[in-house]
C-alpha cells in the first residue's frame, strides 16, 4: 500500500512545480537560470530597494528639470514682455516722426511703414505691409522713379540723398520731399531691402521760391536803379568833361588873346618907350631919357610875363612830342629862387592830344602847389615810359604834406585826381620816404597789353593839400 502510494504521487511532482513556475512570476535572475525563491531568499528586499532608489532619483532629476523649465519659461517670458514693450516704444517713435519712415523689399513691397506714410497713402500701418506705391494714389511717374531709385541703392549698396521729389497724397494734394535711402543687407551680406526717410519740404520749397522770386524781384530793381545811376553818372561825367573842354578852350581862347592882342600891343608901347628915349637922349635931356628907359624895361617884363601866362593857358601844341615840349616850358617858367628840372630819357609820342593836356595840367598844378606851399629848394618833374606804361611823377624837397587837411582845402589835388581818372590814369600823392612830397601819375597806353604792372613809389600818407 505504502508502496503503491508512492507511486501515485510522482506523476504529481512535475505538475505542482509547473504550477508553482506559473503562479510565480519570472525575474531577470529567473531568466538567466538563477531560481528567483533562492536569491530572494539570499537578500531579501535589495531589489525594492533599489527601484525606490532609482524612482527617487528620477523623481529628484524630474524635479530639477521642471525647476529649469519653470526659470527658462519665465526667462522667456520676460524676454517676450521685454522685446513687445521695445517694438512698442519703436513703433511709437517712428510714428512719432512727421517723416514718414518705411522699408521696402527688392520687389518694392513694403515691410514696415510708419503713421505719416500710412497718412499719406490713405490706409493703415498695419496695412501697409505687403502692399506696394501702386496700391496706393501714386503717378506712375512717380512709381516709376521709386522704382528706380530702390533697384540703384540696392544695386550698388550705397546710401542716397534726393533732394527733391513730388509725392501724390492720398487726397490728391501733391507735396513735396527730400528722401534719403539706405541700403539693408540680410545675414549672407545681400542687399535685397532698402530703408527709406522722406521729410516734407512744402513748406520750405514755397517758402524758397517766394524768396527768390523777391530776390529775383529785388534784383530787377536794383539793376534798374544801377543803370539809372550809370546814366546819371554817365550824364554828369559827360557834363562835366563838356565843362573842362569849355574851360579848356576858354583857356585857349584868353591865351592867343593874350599872345596876338596884349602882347602885341604891349610890344608895340615898348617899341615906342624905346624911341621916346632915343629921342629925348638925342635932346640930352637925360632925366626923362632914363625914365622912359625904365618904362621900355618894364613894359617888356610885361611882355614876357604875358607871353609865359599865354603859354601857360595854351601849352600843348598838336604834335606826337607836344607834352614834352610843353613841360620844358613848364620847367623853365617855374625856374627862379627853386631849381625846376625835367627828367626826360626819351620823347614820349602821345597822339591823344587832349590826354597830352590832362597829363600836363595834372603836372602844372602840381608844381604849382611845390612852390606856393612846400618851401622846396628844388622841383624835379619826370616823364618816362617804361614798355607800356606812362608815368608822370612831380617830386619837391621840401616841408611834405600836413598831417590834418582842413575843409575846403584841396581843391588842386582833386583836380588832379579827376583828371587823371577821366583818362583812366592811377593817381597817388603823399609824402616822401625822408623828406618832401610826390605825387605820382601812372597810364597805361592803349593799344598795348599789359606787359607791366602799376607800380607807385613808397609814399608815407596820401593826405590831400
Amino acid at each position: 500500500m505504502p508502496r503503491s502510494s508512492s507511486r501515485q504521487s510522482k506523476p504529481d511532482g512535475p505538475s505542482l512545480a509547473k504550477r508553482r513556475s506559473r503562479a510565480a512570476p519570472r525575474t531577470r535572475e529567473t531568466q538567466a537560470g538563477t531560481p528567483a525563491n533562492t536569491r530572494e531568499n539570499s537578500k531579501p528586499g535589495r531589489q525594492q530597494a533599489r527601484r525606490a532608489q532609482k524612482a527617487k532619483q528620477t523623481l529628484t532629476q524630474l524635479e530639477a528639470r521642471t525647476e529649469v523649465l519653470t526659470a527658462s519659461e519665465k526667462s522667456f517670458r520676460l524676454i517676450e514682455d521685454e522685446l513687445r514693450r521695445e517694438r512698442v516704444f519703436l513703433r511709437q517713435v517712428i510714428d512719432a516722426t512727421p517723416s514718414m519712415i518705411f522699408v521696402k523689399d527688392k520687389h518694392g513691397k513694403f515691410l514696415l511703414g510708419n503713421a505719416a506714410l500710412a497718412h499719406s497713402c490713405g490706409t493703415t500701418a498695419e496695412k501697409l505691409a505687403g502692399k506696394t506705391d501702386a496700391d496706393f494714389n501714386r503717378t506712375p511717374e512717380q512709381i516709376a522713379h521709386f522704382q528706380q531709385i530702390d533697384r540703384e541703392v540696392m544695386a550698388s549698396g550705397k546710401a542716397l540723398q534726393i533732394p527733391e521729389e513730388e509725392i501724390t497724397q492720398a487726397d490728391g494734394q501733391v507735396r513735396w520731399f527730400s528722401t534719403g535711402k539706405v541700403p539693408l543687407f540680410n545675414e549672407a551680406g545681400v542687399c535685397d531691402k532698402v530703408l527709406g526717410v522722406a521729410t516734407d519740404i512744402t513748406e520750405q520749397r514755397q517758402t524758397q521760391k517766394e524768396l527768390e522770386q523777391r530776390v529775383a524781384e529785388r534784383t530787377a530793381e536794383l539793376v534798374s536803379a544801377n543803370e539809372k545811376l550809370t546814366a546819371q553818372i554817365e550824364e554828369r561825367n559827360r557834363l562835366e568833361n563838356a565843362l573842362i573842354d569849355i574851360s579848356e578852350q576858354e583857356q585857349r581862347r584868353l591865351g592867343q588873346d593874350l599872345h596876338d592882342g596884349l602882347c602885341q600891343s604891349l610890344s608895340g608901347l615898348a617899341f615906342m618907350a624905346r624911341s621916346l628915349t632915343k629921342t629925348l637922349e638925342a635932346q640930352e635931356l637925360a632925366g626923362p631919357a632914363e625914365e622912359a628907359a625904365r618904362l621900355a624895361a618894364l613894359i617888356h617884363q610885361s611882355v614876357e610875363a604875358s607871353r609865359d601866362i599865354a603859354k601857360g593857358l595854351h601849352p600843348v601844341v598838336m604834335d606826337a612830342e607836344g607834352l614834352v615840349s610843353a613841360l620844358h616850358e613848364l620847367a623853365a617858367r617855374s625856374n627862379g629862387s627853386i631849381s625846376c628840372r625835367l627828367r626826360c630819357e626819351r620823347m614820349v609820342p602821345i597822339t591823344d592830344n587832349g590826354v597830352a593836356l590832362h597829363l600836363y595840367r595834372i603836372a602844372q598844378e602840381a608844381v604849382t602847389n611845390a612852390l606856393k606851399h612846400s618851401g622846396a629848394r628844388s622841383i624835379t618833374l619826370s616823364l618816362r615810359l617804361r614798355q607800356n606804361l606812362l608815368s608822370l611823377s612831380v617830386a619837391d624837397d621840401g616841408c611834405g604834406m600836413p598831417e590834418v587837411i582842413h575843409v575846403g582845402d584841396g581843391m588842386g589835388v582833386r583836380l588832379m585826381k579827376y583828371r587823371a581818372d577821366v583818362i583812366g590814369a592811377d593817381f597817388a600823392i603823399g609824402k616822401r620816404k625822408k623828406h618832401g612830397t610826390r605825387m605820382t601819375c601812372l597810364l597805361r597806353m592803349p593799344g598795348t597789353a599789359p606787359t607791366v604792372t602799376a607800380k607807385f613809389p613808397e609814399l608815407h600818407s596820401q593826405n590831400e593839400r
